[in-house]
């Protein structure tokens, strides 16, 4: 953030981010496009953005299915490990509140919304997002759902991903934040993270995403495709962009 302190995420999805969510692999990918293919039933002329790509997983994989993808992701640790995992991808740097392009579909995945403390921040990504989309296109929403994080936070755990190598995360909820520190403890040393993301219910999404002229059209609770409740582990939501 120029000019000021860095955003949280800035300084985080790098290689120890990487590290900490290896769980994260193609086959937990695979199950989420799944559901997003069907439901949505892209055109093979359908252009696509997977916005807070990452190293591109989501992005490869629908390539693999024969689809137009573009990826952007304000890393640019993660999209160069893209670009060598996946050197055929059209990955690039870019932020989420200045998209390039137009699009017929805009993915938000693995909670990639909600990082700014200010509702204003979180707008413009949303607004963002409208205004990439082609009329009558849509906007996938991959969210948490409050509810379930309340219900099942764990204040704090302990992994060793490596020999030598301690990861240390703790919970808590601020107001309308939840907050992990993330401390990595090895023979060298330690480093601190930090991750902020706001609580949105499912109606503020809904508002929110009106507001940006976006029409929801519809919800699931996870990627098994189960219908949305007060107690789904996610707030899948999709919104139709406006023809007028």
């Amino acid at each position: 953030m120029a000019g000021g302190t860095p955003h949280w995420f800035e300084n985080w999805f790098n290689e120890d981010y990487l590290a900490l969510y290896r769980h994260r692999d193609m086959a937990d990918a695979n199950r989420q496009i799944s559901l997003i293919l069907s439901a949505l039933q892209p055109m093979p002329s359908a252009r696509i953005l997977d916005l807070g790509c990452g190293e591109g997983r989501h992005s490869e994989i629908l390539h693999r299915h024969g689809l137009n993808v573009t990826g952007i992701d304000l890393s640019a640790v993660l999209i160069e490990r893209g670009k060598v995992q996946f050197p055929h991808l059209n990955l690039a740097v870019g932020d989420m509140r200045h998209i390039p392009g137009k699009f017929d579909i805009i993915l938000s995945l693995f909670t990639s919304f909600g990082y700014f403390d200010e509702d204003s921040e979180n707008m413009a990504v949303l607004r963002s997002v409208s205004q990439a989309l082609n009329p009558g296109g849509i906007y996938w929403l991959d969210y948490l759902n409050p509810g379930y994080v309340k219900a099942s936070l764990e204040p704090e755990t302990v992994r060793e991903p490596s020999p030598g190598q301690r990861v240390i995360e703790k919970r808590r909820i601020v107001g309308d934040m939840v907050i992990k520190d993330i401390v990595f403890e090895s023979n060298n040393g330690g480093k601190r993270y930090q991750e902020r993301v706001k609580l949105y219910d499912k109606k503020q999404l809904e508002e929110m995403l009106e507001d940006a002229g976006l029409i929801p059209t519809g919800s699931f609770g996870d990627y098994e495709g189960a219908q949305w409740s007060a107690e789904s582990s996610r707030s899948i939501l999709f919104a139709r962009k406006s023809n007028g």
